[in-house]
């Protein structure tokens, strides 16, 4: 009789390992063992599974997209990430490209424009240029502009090098040389990545807001397909006055 008690105790051990080796990984297990052959002893087994914080699963995607997804066991948490992964690699892509595209065109103006230096200017390069003096140097043939010539000082009375002799010190918006044209294309070719940056960084953004709204609600689903909030199975051993030895099966849910 006591081997088949100690029979039944193991193998009802065997079986509560084993259901738990197919739940989900964030479930919380619990196993207590006791020596005592007693009705009132404490549990020798206890089995229990916990449901998902909807909360939690709305700030670990909002934290990292796809992290809420898989601590509810959804399977869209990779796809979550794989697309954050591609978001930022295309993001940092495009940024680098900017950054190089702006260098060339800020060096190709640097190589094509000419000053006069006379009493009214002494500079002779773009060396205190900004950025927004490249992009008003490109709208113009020359330092005859209305955001130039107020600044002339500093910017120094620049020229296109193809721009005709007996047009360097006319007006030049309408002048479209060569060297200009190809100067406002580069800085359209640079501001297009820029732009281009700038939407994936929003993809990013809208990843991680659509990732944490839906892990919260896999959270929610996972929470009603288990139809409670906490389930318990509590294995007692007991005895009768006929020294019969047995098992309590407990199931306890809480609401």
């Amino acid at each position: 009789m006591k081997k088949w008690f100690f029979f039944s105790i193991s193998a009802s051990i065997i079986f509560l390992s084993i259901t738990a080796s197919f739940c989900l990984a964030d479930n919380s297990y619990g196993l207590l063992l006791t020596s005592e052959n007693k009705a009132d002893s404490k549990p020798i087994a206890t089995f229990v599974t916990n449901q998902k914080s909807p909360v939690k699963a709305f700030l670990f995607s909002a934290a990292v997209p796809g992290t809420g997804e898989l601590y509810t066991g959804s399977p869209k948490g990779i796809a979550f990430i794989a697309t954050e992964v591609a978001f930022w690699t295309t993001y940092v892509v495009l940024h680098g490209r900017s950054k190089d595209l702006n260098s060339s065109y800020k060096k190709y103006v640097k190589e094509h424009i000419a000053f006069i230096v006379d009493e009214e200017s002494k500079v002779n390069s773009v060396d205190n240029w900004n950025m927004e003096d490249y992009e008003h140097a490109t709208q113009t043939g020359n330092w005859h502009y209305i955001y130039m010539e107020k600044d002339i000082e500093r910017l120094g009375k620049f020229y296109w090098k193809d721009l005709p002799q007996d047009k360097i010190d006319e007006p030049g918006e309408d002048i479209m040389t060569p060297y200009r044209a190809e100067a406002y294309s580069k800085r359209g070719s640079a501001n297009t990545k820029y732009k281009q940056a700038k939407i994936c960084l929003s993809l990013i953004v809208v990843n991680h807001l659509v990732s944490a709204i839906d892990a919260r609600l896999s959270a929610m689903f996972h929470n009603k397909q288990t139809l409670q909030t906490n389930t318990a199975i509590s294995i007692r051993p007991f005895i009768t006055p006929s020294n019969e030895s047995g098992l309590y099966v407990t199931l306890n849910n809480v609401f």
